[in-house]
């Protein structure tokens, strides 16, 4: 035993680091070697089904309110709502409160439409960047709610019929912030319907909106993106092109595993030393 004390003690650290390293990143480069299964959360469903409900051309407003930095978790269910939208042939607008965002909004739909199946998507008739106002959601939902074309002086096929906000079906708001409850305090002028996807750090914040049926569902952190993910798959999208959450899951999961193993070890290590000199 003592042999073996002296060799966890012993034990270069950099293997430790490269094993988390390579728990964080194996998941990425093979996702279907470490499959998980986990329950879909009501709110995630909700989202889920109240898109499925939408009928072919109605339209969806999705508000982009996070940039890189918060890709990790909200990126993945933007990518999963987005071609939910595509395959019922759903409008969606894009709109990009913050600028730092816009780049990666765009570079998702281009990824998107380079996938098989979404090769017909069309900008300006399937789907519209937006773009950032610099106005507050008050002043821009007002704006909308008389001209939604002429707040952002667009042009498309996509805005035909499209007169007021209030011909919008259904918002998403992406935020790792309090921002989506700008839109929740206008829900009882406009009387929009509206859900959200969420970091986890802030999630626990809009429970009480979900209780009282504001937020029709959530996505709640990299959890919520894999629900989605496999809800899709479910009903027919291909694992292939449709698992970055889950293999993010993995991720998180297996470096964690590494980080509670080697945690254990320090503690074994430490008392049996505690215990042999009390011994001596």
């Amino acid at each position: 035993m003592e042999k073996i004390v002296y060799k966890l003690k012993k034990l270069d650290k950099r293997w430790i680091y490269l094993l988390i390293f390579l728990s964080c990143i194996i998941p990425f480069w093979v996702p279907g070697l470490f499959k998980q299964d986990f329950a879909v959360s009501k709110e995630t469903q909700r989202v889920y089904d109240i898109i499925n409900s939408l009928e072919e051309g109605d339209a969806v407003f999705i508000d982009w309110a996070f940039d890189p930095t918060l890709q990790a978790e909200l990126l993945p269910m933007a990518e999963q709502t987005l071609k939910q939208c595509f395959d019922n042939r759903l409008r969606v607008f894009i709109y990009y409160p913050s600028i730092m965002g816009i780049s990666l909004g765009q570079n998702l739909v281009e990824k998107i439409r380079s996938e098989p199946g979404y090769e017909h998507i069309e900008e300006g008739v399937d789907f519209i960047h937006l773009g950032y106002l610099p106005i507050g959601v008050d002043m821009m939902l007002f704006s909308m709610y008389s001209d939604f074309k002429g707040t952002f002086s667009k042009e498309g096929r996509i805005f035909e019929g499209i007169r007021t906000f209030g011909d919008i079906k259904y918002m998403m708001s992406y935020a790792g912030s309090s921002h989506p409850e700008s839109y929740i305090y206008l829900q009882r002028r406009f009387g929009f319907r509206m859900g959200a996807g969420v970091t986890a750090v802030v999630g626990p914040d809009f429970i009480p909106f979900l209780q009282t049926g504001q937020l029709d569902g959530m996505l709640f952190g990299l959890k919520g993106a894999a629900e989605y993910e496999n809800l899709r798959i479910a009903n027919g999208a291909d694992p292939a092109f449709n698992n970055t959450a889950n293999a993010g899951m993995a991720s998180l999961t297996m470096s964690h595993i590494i980080m509670f193993v080697f945690i254990g070890l320090g503690n074994f290590v430490y008392f049996y030393e505690r215990k042999q000199k009390k011994n001596r």
